[in-house]
């Protein structure tokens, strides 16, 4: 079965190295059995000009392009918004928007993020919403990572119901308290992400979220591949749900 991780980080990290050069993307693919993967660069994450940064890594893992491709960070608060889009999406890697609000510090209730999830939705890109980029216990002290608020983060999925969602790196916790029936929000998927869910965990998510809108990041090579992959063979779901993830 085609093994696809929706989250990878690479390129340059600012907190420590990380093994990302194209010969350790072979070889994290060939031990992780991946078909393709779905990557988002640092360099976008902490530059000042996060488009130029995700160029730069199309650039040097163009010779990935067959199996890799990338997410577009994008933070709605800068200007020429509509030129950011556009710039990413001249790509064919490119499939899909991610925002950072909690790491970038602006509200899902702006204006200037409805109108990057309606320009998302024209051209058929997915809108991946993040949580965090590092555990919380975890996180370089240098960074800043406000939790999402809930109430603007339902209110966004309820009106964007033409726009495809991702959440990711969402705690379980986090998303089972929020006052939505999710299994009635067909355009909403929930990526693992880097939450590391327990076997505990999954054992309990098929009672409140759907499994086939379920897919699998990983956050490697940051974090490690095996993690959730490991949590996931030892709970108790069925094989059919497993397999759905």
């Amino acid at each position: 079965m085609p093994v696809v991780d929706t989250t990878l980080f690479v390129g340059p990290c600012p907190f420590r190295e990380v093994p990302t050069g194209l010969e350790e993307l072979k070889a994290l693919r060939e031990r992780a059995e991946l078909d393709r993967a779905i990557a988002t660069g640092f360099r976008s994450l902490f530059y000042f000009d996060p488009i130029d940064g995700m160029h730069r890594d199309l650039e040097q893992y163009e010779s990935l392009s067959d199996w890799l491709f990338f997410c577009a960070t994008v933070n709605p608060e800068f200007p020429g918004l509509d030129e950011q889009i556009e710039q990413a999406c001249r790509d064919d890697r490119v499939v899909g928007i991610r925002l950072f609000p909690g790491l970038h510090q602006y509200s899902l209730a702006s204006e200037r993020v409805l109108h990057l999830v309606r320009l998302a939705a024209d051209r058929g890109l997915p809108v991946v919403v993040n949580a965090r980029v590092f555990d919380d216990r975890v996180a370089p002290r240098s960074i800043r990572q406000d939790p999402v608020n809930p109430s603007e983060l339902g209110q966004l999925l309820e009106q964007s119901r033409d726009t495809t969602f991702v959440l990711s790196m969402f705690y379980f916790s986090e998303l089972r308290a929020m006052p939505i029936e999710w299994a009635s929000m067909s355009h909403v998927y929930l990526d693992l992400g880097c939450s590391k869910p327990s076997s505990a965990s999954f054992d309990e998510l098929p009672s409140w979220f759907p499994v086939n809108r379920v897919v699998f990041g990983t956050g490697a090579p940051y974090f490690y591949w095996g993690g959730s992959r490991l949590a996931l063979e030892g709970s108790t779901m069925g094989v059919d749900d497993k397999r759905a993830i």
